[in-house]
């Protein structure tokens, strides 16, 4: 999934939890977060430097 998707699914999810019961609202709002954990992963794994198949850094 790129990060499109993940921030437009996420901005929808939040504007369906606005109207939903509770026991549904946070569920929505806890998948809401789902996405954006996982764009903040992909923007820290970006240019933190590359490992190989071993876990060493090839950057040294």
């Amino acid at each position: 999934m790129d990060d499109d998707f993940c921030r437009e699914r996420a901005r929808t999810v939040r504007a369906l939890a606005e109207n939903a019961d509770p026991l549904i609202k946070k569920r929505l709002l806890d998948l809401a977060r789902h996405y954006e954990r996982r764009l903040a992963i992909g923007r820290n794994t970006i240019g933190a430097g590359e490992e190989n198949a071993t876990g060493q850094d090839q950057l040294s």
